[in-house]
């Protein structure tokens, strides 16, 4: 045998001993292919079993309490179901809506858990009742008039005479930065301001009345429980904080009408302005 006939069987050979090393390889790379087919048609199975079944539904939706609609009228603008697709709508559209809605100020709705949706509602807060012509609409923070339904009741003051938007936006960030304590003493605001001024008067419920400027009221107002404390025993009158600091008894400013008026426990609005003294 010659040497090149030798180097041809050695070849030959060699292929012989790699063919069951080849084959088995084939098998495994074959069943890889098959197993991956298999998982890809076993996840497809169960995600369509999934939006099939009630677990792929909506079971509860969780919202927190608002105070200017219901819940399911936030529902129904958020276009969101109990049983309806948790995967049928788009959080952020339905966010979007919500935020749209009158006196909201902003919304979040998110998917929770497996069959949970989440709604958080931020109102624009009321601030104050307007009153115009016998009716009563919410002032909210942002200056705006929100009609509240038939029923609703807040513990907040009567403002009158802010038609102008400009100014409601001034009184809400007003009263918005007052002290609790002296907010919630103050039964009515009335604009009392001609030729655009912004005097305004307000009746509290301790008895005393107080003239003040828009522009200025919660700062100076944040003396007021000081101012009263000084008072204590003295006849209820009227409080001038526009230009310093100034107090007159009704007695002074309205007569023995107001005067008896306050020793009854009544309280009148008053319809002049104070004779201030130092």
């Amino acid at each position: 045998m010659s040497e090149k006939e030798g180097e041809e069987l050695e070849k030959v050979i060699d292929i012989e001993d790699r063919i069951p090393s080849m084959r088995k390889k084939r098998r495994k790379k074959t069943n890889r292919k098959f197993i991956f087919v298999l998982l890809v048609f076993v996840a497809a199975l169960l995600v369509l079993l999934y939006f099939q079944s009630q677990m792929s539904k909506i079971d509860s939706v969780e919202l927190n309490n608002t105070a200017l609609h219901d819940r399911d009228y936030y529902l129904k603008q958020a276009g969101l179901r109990e049983g309806d697709s948790l995967w049928g709508f788009s959080a952020a559209e339905a966010a979007g809506r919500l935020t749209d809605t009158e006196g909201v100020e902003k919304a979040s709705v998110r998917r929770k858990w497996l069959r949970t949706v989440t709604v958080d509602i931020e109102e624009w807060k009321p601030v104050a009742w307007a009153e115009t012509k016998g009716t009563y609409e919410f002032i909210l923070e942002d200056g705006g008039l929100f009609v509240p339904a038939a029923g609703a009741a807040a513990d907040i003051p009567i403002a009158i005479g802010f038609s102008d938007e400009t100014m409601r936006k001034q009184l809400a960030s007003q009263l918005l930065g007052l002290n609790d304590t002296v907010y919630e003493l103050i039964s009515e605001v009335r604009l009392a301001g001609k030729d655009k001024s912004d005097s305004v008067v307000l009746y509290m419920d301790d008895g005393y009345e107080v003239h003040a400027s828009l522009a200025t009221l919660a700062d100076k107002l944040s003396y007021y429980p000081d101012i009263v404390n000084e008072l204590t025993g003295s006849e209820k009158g009227v409080i001038d904080v526009e230009v310093g600091t100034y107090f007159t008894p009704y007695s002074k400013v309205y007569g023995d009408r107001k005067a008896g008026e306050e020793d009854d426990g009544t309280d009148g609005a008053a319809d002049g302005t104070a004779d201030s003294e130092s």
